[in-house]
């Protein structure tokens, strides 16, 4: 008995002493930050332009790689069966916060299954509409879908989208149709066409088509207005009184990835996120919100998560 007592601490010990040599060089190959969004839009450039920071910060490759799908269930899916070794991360939506309880099919239960690692700044969501339409503004836009008999389309690519777009509706008395999309560049040729009437869309996918006077912003979800567009008014402004939604990009990695390597990746994210390139970066894509700790991240999780549960217990709001 003493032998066999012997051996599987020696066992133990071994396996110990290997996890913890694995660990001091990490990272000691190409890391995979899974971004469950398609390339072109404003989440895909973030990412792109952290990993750029983290490859420079970590001495090994930062590889971005598109799996959209499922309302960012399909790449969150991938990350939360990886190994937990630090080489397969997630650049969630805060949206991915409410899939679990929008959605039967979300392949988790709650976001916080996942290793917490950092936060960057979210993109603020703004209701738009073609420029055709008769409304230049909320008031008038929802006259004019009460007006016209039938429920207006209005294209969704995440679960954000869909709680910004029924706090409004609900506050203002008139309906939209969900039309999915997998992202924001495969719905705006619908959208600048007129073939749908509406998107909630994050405002750097939409400010070029504002700007070039395509499409009109009526209002966003935050508590003051942006910087950049001072004459877009609020949602709250607009008569929508609800919380303001909570934007943040996730950095994540599967359960139970080791704090050492938890550590040297969120020193990885703030560094960069400390450069002027990066801060450029996020400026031009008009991406707000302060980079955040580990335990900050798990705790602003929690409360996005909690928006949503409220949502969809006033709404009974479902995207299957």
């Amino acid at each position: 008995m003493n032998r066999t007592i012997k051996c599987l601490v020696v066992g133990a010990l071994a396996l110990l002493t290997a996890s913890v040599a694995a660990q001091s060089t990490y990272p000691s190959r190409p890391i995979r930050l899974i971004v469950p969004t398609p390339a072109g839009g404003p989440s895909d450039a973030a990412a792109r332009a952290l990993a750029k920071g983290m490859t420079a910060a970590l001495g090994q490759e930062v590889l971005v790689e598109n799996r959209p799908g499922g309302n960012t269930g399909i790449g969150a899916g991938a990350v939360l069966n990886a190994a937990p070794d630090g080489y397969t991360l997630l650049f969630a939506l805060a949206s991915s916060a409410g899939l679990p309880h929008l959605s039967k099919s979300s392949p988790y239960k709650s976001l916080s299954e996942f290793a917490p690692i950092s936060t960057i700044g979210g993109n603020t969501q703004c209701l738009v509409v073609p420029a055709t339409l008769p409304a230049r503004t909320l008031a008038e836009f929802a006259t004019y879908a009460r007006a016209s008999g039938q429920p207006l389309m209005r294209g969704s690519n995440n679960v954000s989208e869909d709680m910004v777009a029924g706090q409004v509706t609900g506050a203002l008395g008139f309906k939209l149709e969900r039309v999915p999309y997998k992202g924001a560049p495969q719905m705006l040729p619908d959208l600048l066409e007129g073939r749908i009437q509406a998107a909630v869309l994050p405002v750097g996918a939409s400010i070029p088509h504002v700007r070039a006077g395509r499409l009109v912003m009526l209002g966003c979800s935050m508590s003051e207005r942006i910087a950049a567009l001072p004459t877009v008014p609020t949602l709250g402004e607009s008569g929508v009184a609800a919380t303001p939604l909570i934007t943040a990009h996730f950095v994540l990695g599967p359960p139970r990835v080791p704090v050492e390597i938890v550590a040297r990746l969120a020193a990885a994210v703030r560094q960069t996120a400390l450069t002027p390139e990066f801060r450029q970066d996020m400026d031009r894509l008009l991406i707000v919100g302060a980079v955040r700790t580990p335990e900050e991240t798990r705790e602003l999780i929690s409360r996005a998560e909690a928006q949503y549960v409220q949502f969809v217990r006033d709404t009974g709001a479902s995207i299957d």
